[in-house]
């Protein structure tokens, strides 16, 4: 359905936000319609990549998209009605990305034609091409997807990464652990569920994997997959470095090396994930619902003390003075 509406360790206290990047959303939905193509236009050549688009038939169009900004990683969550859309060489030679482009079809078929072939896109199908190559897309039944924007600057320099012409897809009956879990990862931030971005590092890595062919060194996979794997049981306090290791297909002393690569502690990792949700479910606009308590379960801790002591070690601030200070500010 098409919605219209739009390692801890001591720190300086942090302000009181929902989130160090916010989720943003644009909707047509109090544009006049006639204006709307061109207000959508807009929108994506400023936030994403900038295409011209084009209606089929008589329906009203409609489309909303919530973009999360993270560096040179930039992610999306695309609804509308039907249409087309055309990367033509006008646009890239006045608009150039220097980026890759992933899609995720969620719904739906999607078409995408590039350099005389046609795909056609089904439901969990990955797509990812060079954004700076001529391109017809076509969604006659709507459209519903993910998307991300990658800085090619960001991939490391031994990636070859699709050209122009050369699209990588990867369709969902495929055993791909890297799209799969960068579906995840970015259906989380832009759909609602996570209210913590997801870390830009790992989602690099999980597209240089993708697309390097094997070129990407083995502990950088092990190390993106692992987080991968941190985010999507981050709160079950059962969650353990041997279920982590067992997932991601090494032992639990590699796994222990993955982390001390990256300066931390498989523990601590946990740990400074689960107090980012924490803080953002405090600062969050449904603070005033739910306890310090319920918010220190919500994330994976046993204990409520412990939580409250790591907390404010972490922040500079009580879990229940974080929580009292937001609602005030709302």
């Amino acid at each position: 359905m098409l919605l219209d509406n739009p390692a801890p360790s001591m720190r300086a206290p942090q302000p009181v936000t929902a989130a160090l990047h916010p989720v943003r959303a644009f909707s047509t939905a109090l544009v006049p319609p006639e204006q709307r193509l061109p207000a959508w236009e807009k929108h994506n050549a400023d936030a994403l990549i900038a295409l011209k688009c084009r209606t089929h038939g008589d329906e009203e169009f409609r489309a909303r998209e919530d973009n999360l900004q993270l560096g040179r990683v930039h992610l999306a969550r695309v609804r509308s009605t039907a249409h087309s859309v055309e990367r033509s060489l006008d646009l890239i030679g006045e608009q150039p990305t220097g980026a890759l482009a992933l899609f995720v079809s969620l719904r739906g078929e999607a078409l995408f034609q590039q350099a005389g072939r046609r795909q056609v896109l089904r439901p969990g199908d990955l797509l990812v091409c060079d954004a700076d190559g001529p391109f017809v897309r076509g969604f006659g039944d709507g459209l519903d997807e993910l998307a991300l924007r990658v800085d090619r600057r960001v991939l490391p320099e031994e990636i070859r990464p699709p050209a122009p012409g050369e699209p990588l897809i990867v369709r969902r009956s495929e055993a791909n652990p890297y799209g799969r879990a960068i579906t995840r990862l970015v259906g989380r931030a832009v759909g609602g569920q996570d209210p913590t971005p997801p870390d830009e590092q790992t989602i690099v890595d999980l597209l240089s994997a993708l697309v390097g062919n094997g070129a990407v060194r083995p502990h950088v996979v092990h190390r993106a997959l692992a987080c991968a794997y941190v985010e999507d049981r981050l709160r079950d306090p059962g969650l353990s470095a041997s279920e982590v290791a067992r997932a991601v297909g090494i032992s639990v002393r590699q796994l222990t090396r993955v982390f001390a690569g990256m300066g931390r502690t498989f523990p601590r990792h946990v740990l400074g994930r689960r107090l980012d949700l924490a803080h953002s479910l405090l600062a969050g606009p449904d603070a005033r619902a739910v306890s310090t308590a319920v918010v220190a379960a919500m994330c994976g801790f046993r204990s409520t003390a412990h939580f409250s002591q790591t907390f404010q070690a972490r922040f500079g601030i009580t879990a229940g003075e974080l929580r009292r200070a937001a609602a005030q500010h709302r």
